[in-house]
C-alpha cells in the first residue's frame, strides 16, 4: 500500500513559485528527453526542452514532498524554516527532484539521480503507472539509481 500522505498540494508550498533562475541554463539543451551533460563539477541533469513555466509550475504544484525526517530544512534566522528540501514528481516517465532556488519563495528543478525514499518512489510509480509510463519510469531508475 502507498502512503498517499506523501502526495502534495503540500500548504507548506502555497506560497512558492517555479523559477529557472535569471541566465540559469545549466539544467537546459535543445533535446526533448531528459539526460545528463558534462558541467564544470561533473554530469549536470538536462531537462526536457519541453518543460514550459506552465509545466513546471504545474508538477511543483502537485509535487510529491520528501518525508520526514529528510524533507525539513533547518531554522533560519526569521524561525524555523519547514518548507522541503526536495520535492518529486515525473515527466514522461522521469523522475525530477526540485530543490529551493530561493528559500521561502521559488523552487527548480532538474533531471533526479542517486536514491529517494521508497515512499516517494512507491508514489511516482504509482503515478508513472497511471500516466503509461511505468517502462520509461522503471527504465530511468535502473540507468540513474543506487541500491
Amino acid at each position: 500500500m502507498i502512503d498517499l500522505s506523501a502526495v502534495s498540494n503540500d500548504e507548506r508550498l502555497a506560497g512558492y513559485v517555479y523559477e529557472r533562475g535569471v541566465g540559469r541554463y545549466k539544467h537546459r539543451w535543445n533535446r526533448d528527453e531528459a539526460g545528463f551533460g558534462p558541467g564544470k563539477n561533473g554530469q549536470v541533469g538536462k531537462c526536457h526542452c519541453s518543460i514550459t513555466l506552465e509545466v513546471a509550475t504545474r508538477l511543483l504544484r502537485n509535487c510529491v514532498v520528501e518525508p520526514v525526517p529528510y524533507a525539513l530544512g533547518g531554522d533560519d534566522e526569521e524561525g524555523e524554516d519547514d518548507a522541503p528540501r526536495r520535492v518529486y514528481n515525473i515527466y514522461r516517465g522521469v523522475p525530477y527532484v526540485a530543490v529551493p532556488s530561493r528559500p521561502g519563495a521559488s523552487y527548480h528543478g532538474y533531471p533526479w539521480r542517486g536514491r529517494m525514499s521508497a515512499t516517494v518512489r512507491q508514489t511516482l510509480e504509482q503515478r508513472a503507472r497511471d500516466e503509461g509510463t511505468l517502462r520509461e519510469f522503471r527504465k530511468w531508475l535502473k540507468a540513474y539509481g543506487e541500491g
